[in-house]
């Protein structure tokens, strides 16, 4: 089945943020298709069709009435997706899919790698020389950060710096050297260079990836979204960390990764 890079897209403002930064990921991932989706809400009775802008795009494209959260779950399967991109603007209004929290609502069982941008992250700026970063803590939940990591350095150029917590503890510092390990056995054969910092751990347990976004100011971020599933009392007290990163000032590109078990994965 053919695959492409999804850019999701919901006005032509979106489209002038997500194309060129999904046309260089279809680009550079092996040559993968370039489609973009539009989704608009169905209403029951004629509304103005998307059809005249979207045909300016000069790129295939799926107009669907409906919601977004079904057509994201259906990514992989309908339109063979391996990546998708979205606009952010945290001015938007709370009915577009750019606005932080109706993004992360309707991508939330997303079965595929997710790339968030926002207008001031352009592809031509940052694509020349730039560097991701991803965390690693004691949990088992890095493999799909560093198969992603790996295809950002093979196909993109990528530098890659993988940050840990300093720990105290041995039991949880023995499970981070296993899962530093892991990173040598995926990157090595690739010949897939590397660099390892410690985090400022002061206050690394309240959202990880946030302390690295703040330590390292990377040029995109890959991380992984909270699992409603393991969310206590306490969690509900702060706001969702993925709305954390997505809301910081810096606007950096996050990449994200649902908690799935069924979650597709590029395999070039």
């Amino acid at each position: 089945m053919d695959q492409f890079v999804i850019a999701c897209i919901d006005s032509p403002e979106s489209a002038a943020v997500v194309l060129p930064v999904a046309r260089h990921f279809a680009e550079r991932l092996n040559h993968k298709g370039l489609m973009a989706l539009h989704v608009s809400q169905d209403t029951g009775h004629s509304a103005q069709e998307p059809d005249e802008w979207l045909k300016t795009l000069g790129v295939p494209y799926v107009s669907l009435k409906g919601d977004w959260h079904t057509a994201i779950e259906g990514l992989p399967t309908a339109f063979g997706g391996i990546l998708a991109v979205a606009a952010l603007n945290p001015s938007a209004p709370r009915s577009s899919i750019t606005h932080p929290l109706t993004l992360l609502r309707q991508f939330r069982d997303c079965k595929i790698a997710y790339l968030v941008v926002s207008g001031q992250w352009t592809a031509t700026t940052h694509f020349s020389s730039f560097n991701s970063a991803l965390t690693l803590t004691h949990r088992r939940e890095g493999k799909e950060k560093l198969v992603w990591a790996s295809y950002l350095a093979r196909f993109l150029g990528s530098g890659i710096t993988i940050a840990a917590p300093h720990y105290s503890d041995s039991g949880l510092r023995q499970k981070l050297n296993n899962n530093l390990r892991f990173v040598e056995k995926i990157f090595k054969p690739l010949n897939i260079n590397y660099r390892t910092v410690s985090l400022n751990t002061k206050h690394f347990s309240l959202n990880t990836d946030l302390v690295a976004l703040r330590q390292l100011h990377p040029d995109l971020l890959i991380a992984r979204t909270s699992d409603p599933r393991e969310r206590d009392l306490i969690d509900l007290l702060f706001p969702k960390p993925e709305m954390q990163l997505l809301t910081h000032p810096s606007r950096t590109p996050i990449l994200f990764l649902n908690p799935r078990d069924d979650l597709y994965i590029l395999c070039d």
